[in-house]
């Protein structure tokens, strides 16, 4: 065992081995990165500090490296480190990020990328999962949802781990090295299987409510069919939680039925489409597109995608929404209907809704929008124009409430344990979404625990999310196995390991329900030029500093971007709609803003540093082209007044690494 400091000041390397007393790493497959705890006697002349690097050997082979996150001292000289290896910065850094389409592979680097962690090894993957929206969220969190993702399209599963001081994406099982378990050399080989959580049987009283909606209030006056009412599947083609979505657009039956009767349309078929675009969502807002525009609100109105036209600003007002969506319906989509012959029934307005082509996704989305309607003992051949169809509404009612008892068992671990029973209560809008809570209860907790714990000479590949081989099986050992957890300790008797193994790979996959975008609007559009400049003309000189221009800052690098110089408040506006992914004051930049979108080229990201004060527009939030986004100023490294703009493809990172020419997208 050898144990290295690294000390950047001193630039010294201080072997720090004869004074470790005991050194011990552990890890599991809720997170990536690992944690070390080593106990020295002494400091020895030794500069211990937080940041630090620490390298661990065993058998000449590196089994740690990380910082020290944690520094404690003790009266009598001794001295313990906390430390933590680089996937650390993945389960504490969070980020913004929305992105048309993207690789789980290329995920990874741009996410590194971000808080500058190195990168090893990255398994290629080569599918692209389209229009993810994270606000606010750790990174560790996104890689463990987009893996969950790939799992589920590719049957494939990924793990990150961190090596020699760079971050590693890899195909779990790809590597042919595994750690063997004999009882040869364990000192403990234990099978665990543990009915003490495990419950037999589930009473449940659930209550379901007809007209409950998001907002909990269970009265209606329209008279419109609500997801009580809906008996079609909750899955159609890939699309799931159908339920779900039309649970959403319930709190709008009332105003659907209201411009139904004004403008003769059927609020049945808004209800359908409002579904598929939003689920009722009204400040939902999509992913920039390859033009930097956006599908806003209940009914995702693209404003470059049609003809009528609209006020951006309040197409996130979801009355405003409504009616214009009810325009291009009516006025734009039946015009081109009845010019092309086709009758304004559901199918076909669906089809024109959604872009009148006969690639998959539109006849997808057809096919979708026809189940939904019949789900709701509608005929999507029937017209959408019938006054027949608009409901004649009713006085205020409470809805429906029936309970629903039941008991769910287990008759092959009742048999075993006996009745071990939980009671549980709900309440639910369907009795499709109880039965689909019922289900997920019940394999949570109608289950055996089975788990080995072994002790065993340390090897560097007991990692947790590693696959084990068992030479010699004991009882209910057999197949194969994956660690849940380890922990490696070396002390004066040397180097053991503590692993808990399971029969199921256990690795986090948050629920995420991917954003519904049309790949119809996502074609690649020629390069183009941007039409709104950071800052109006006449308010800014072009300063010294361009692209690639060198600095004067040591060692000279290049900058990045191009400066404008200007009066302090001048006001600085978005140059494409974009989300806000960065909004932070650091030393060099001041107070500095990165939003996300496009320029014709597919995703960018546009940095904005040196403001007078912080952006108003918070994290996540979507900010349209020609909107304010900050002013002018004077802060962090900046000896007079300008605008330090940068354009980075496809995200940015520090340095001239991602930039490109800003004079190449805009007219300055």
């Amino acid at each position: 065992m050898k144990i290295y400091y690294y000390h950047r000041k001193n630039k010294k390397r201080y072997d720090i081995t004869p004074y470790a007393h005991v050194f011990s790493c552990s890890g599991g497959v809720d997170n990536f990165f690992q944690v070390a705890i080593l106990e020295l006697s002494a400091t020895a002349g030794v500069p211990y500090d937080t940041g630090e690097r620490i390298r661990a050997y065993s058998n000449g082979k590196l089994l740690f490296e990380g910082r020290v996150m944690k520094l404690e001292r003790s009266g009598n000289g001794d001295v313990t480190l906390t430390c933590y290896d680089a996937c650390y910065y993945l389960f504490r850094s969070e980020t913004s990020l929305a992105t048309p389409e993207i690789t789980l592979s290329d995920l990874f680097k741009r996410l590194a990328g971000e808080v500058g962690l190195q990168v090893g090894y990255v398994a290629k993957t080569t599918k692209k999962h389209f229009g993810l929206e994270f606000a606010k969220t750790t990174m560790q969190d996104i890689l463990q949802t987009v893996m969950g993702l790939e799992r589920a399209e590719t049957k494939k599963r990924y793990y990150v781990r961190a090596y020699a001081g760079r971050i590693e994406l890899r195909e779990r099982g790809a590597m042919s090295e595994c750690v063997v378990i004999s009882k040869d050399v364990t000192s403990r080989l234990e099978s665990v299987l543990s009915a003490e959580k495990t419950y037999t049987a589930i009473d449940y009283e659930n209550q379901i409510d007809s007209g409950i909606k998001s907002n909990g209030d269970s009265e209606t006056t329209s008279g419109l069919k609500t997801v009580a009412d809906y008996k079609g599947p909750d899955k159609i083609g890939d699309r799931e939680g159908i339920g779900s979505s039309i649970q959403g657009t319930d709190e709008w039956n009332e105003m659907m039925v209201k411009y139904g009767k004004k403008e003769g349309i059927d609020p049945l078929f808004l209800k359908t489409i409002m579904a598929i675009e939003s689920g009722g969502g009204e400040k939902r807002t999509g992913p920039p597109l390859p033009n930097g525009d956006h599908a806003y609100g209940l009914f995702q109105i693209v404003p470059s995608k049609v003809g009528t036209k609209v006020d951006v600003n309040r197409l996130l007002d979801g009355e405003y929404n409504m009616r214009k969506s009810i325009d291009i319906m009516l006025k734009e989509k039946g015009d081109i209907a009845k010019g092309l012959g086709k009758k304004m029934s559901v199918k076909e307005m669906a089809h024109f809704w959604v872009g009148y082509s006969q690639g998959s996704y539109a006849l997808g989305y057809v096919e979708l929008a026809s189940q939904i309607y019949a789900g709701f003992g509608g005929d999507p051949d029937s017209l959408i124009t019938d006054p027949k169809k608009n409901p004649a509404g009713s006085a205020k009612k409470k809805s429906s409430k029936k309970t629903e008892i039941g008991f769910i068992d287990d008759f092959g671990l009742g048999g075993k344990l006996g009745i071990i029973k939980k009671y549980h209560t709900g309440q639910y809008p369907s009795k499709h979404a109880m039965d689909k809570a019922m289900d997920l209860i019940r394999k949570e907790l109608m289950k055996e625990e089975r788990t080995v714990e072994v002790e065993m000479p340390g090897h560097q590949l007991g990692i947790a999310g590693r696959k084990v081989a068992l030479e010699a099986p004991i009882a209910t050992t057999k197949g194969t196995w994956y660690i849940k957890a380890h922990r490696h300790t070396f002390d004066q008797y040397g180097h053991k390991m503590n692993l808990t193994l399971s029969k199921y790979d256990e690795t986090p996959e948050p629920e995420y329900e991917t954003p519904t975008i049309n790949p119809i609007d996502q074609e690649p559009v020629s390069s183009v030029k941007g039409t709104v400049l950071p800052m109006k003309k006449g308010t800014y000189d072009i300063g010294s500093y361009r692209f690639k221009s060198k600095t004067y800052y040591n060692p000279r690098p290049e900058h990045a971007g191009i400066d404008l110089l200007g009066k302090i408040g001048t006001p600085l506006y978005a140059v494409t709609n974009m989300m806000i992914v960065k909004n932070y004051r650091s030393d060099t930049y001041g107070w500095c803003v990165i939003g996300q979108g496009s320029i014709g080229e597919g995703e960018m990201q546009f940095l904005y540093a040196h403001m007078n004060n912080p952006s108003p527009h918070k994290l996540g939030s979507a900010v349209k082209v020609g909107e304010k986004i900050g002013e002018l100023g004077n802060t962090g490294t900046s000896t007079d007044p300008h605008l330090h703009f940068e354009v980075c493809k496809p995200y940015w990172v520090q340095g001239i690494k991602n930039k490109l020419d800003p004079e190449k997208y805009f007219d300055f």
